[in-house]
């Protein structure tokens, strides 16, 4: 692997702070692992956190020239504490871990780690395929671009809902913070204007209302909870007992609405009930917004009830 300096992946000072500890992680384990063969944070097969600290600070311990000036400018100390925080939670999410041999600074990048850094290398794989594309082809089996077990296509849905969140986003802001809601402004309207002599659309409402204030406020165990209900609230008004019947049997929707309710039911009940049955482990990792957002799939759901109630 080629070296690959921080700003290569975020150029400015501004995009680095704006990033949340588990994607700031994600990219400092790729910008370390790029060290190797280069003779300097990474030596015989493990990291030296002194030595990342002090070429983030462009100060030289003995590892090779260094640059005129440091990397992010005058902002560099602001970065260089981030970075650091990000180095901490790689350690506590189990990702690096010291080497027992060896003094207290030097660490190498566990299986998980590794495993973070193959689910990396896979997400730039799709980037160069583009989000239409992939897309395309998860919707249509997944063969093409995507291949793969089914854990693999879960994991472009994930790249997807991701690209989908980021691509909305007003400047400045991130998704599960305040600026992407979960259901759109436009379809909760959609479903407000609904009227029925069968059905009462007050919990639907709500249920929807509760999912916006609920990711956005970065509540994501909340999130996969109030998906699931929503999931197990709305069968009857396809005439179904329950969401897998809605999956597997509605036909009016079309192809693409069957395969993306069988991915709701696959994935996103999965999600949801993951969070709710495990009973307490001696080692936890919470959920991310990437984790419960299945915001894309939901709107095809609604939006499939909007048509049908008119």
């Amino acid at each position: 692997m080629a070296f690959r300096s921080l700003s290569s992946f975020l150029p400015t000072a501004d995009e680095l702070l704006r990033l949340d500890l588990p994607r700031l992680g994600e990219i400092l384990l790729v910008h370390l692992k790029s060290y190797e063969g280069q003779g300097q944070v990474y030596q015989n097969g493990l990291l030296n956190r002194g030595y990342l600290l002090a070429m983030l600070e462009n100060r030289n311990v003995g590892l090779g020239p260094l640059p005129k000036e440091p990397e992010y400018g005058t902002k560099q100390p602001q970065v260089t504490r981030a970075v650091m925080e990000a180095w901490n939670w790689l350690e506590r999410e189990g990702m690096l871990i010291q080497d027992p041999q060896r003094p207290a600074d030097w660490f190498s990048i566990s299986r998980k780690g590794e495993e973070l850094l193959g689910r990396y290398a896979r997400f730039e794989r799709l980037e160069k395929f583009g989000l239409d594309r992939v897309k395309h082809d998860l919707l249509n089996g997944g063969f093409r671009c995507v291949g793969g077990p089914l854990e693999q296509q879960e994991e472009a849905w994930e790249w997807v809902r991701m690209k989908e969140g980021q691509a909305v986003l007003p400047a400045g802001k991130r998704a599960g913070t305040s600026g992407l809601p979960f259901i759109a402004d436009e379809r909760l309207g959609e479903l407000r204007a609904l009227t029925s002599t069968e059905f009462d659309f007050r919990k639907l409402i709500r249920l929807c209302e509760e999912l916006n204030s609920a990711y956005n406020d970065s509540c994501y165990f909340a999130t996969a909870l109030l998906t699931r209900g929503l999931l197990d609230h709305v069968p009857p008004l396809f005439g179904k007992s329950t969401f897998a019947e809605v999956a597997n049997n509605y036909g009016a929707g079309g192809k693409s609405f069957k395969e993306t309710m069988l991915y709701l039911e696959n994935a996103a009940r999965k999600v949801g009930d993951g969070h709710l049955h495990m009973p307490i482990r001696k080692s936890e990792t919470l959920p991310t917004a990437q984790q419960v957002c299945f915001a894309s799939q939901i709107d095809v759901l609604l939006s499939e009830i909007v048509r049908m109630m008119k």
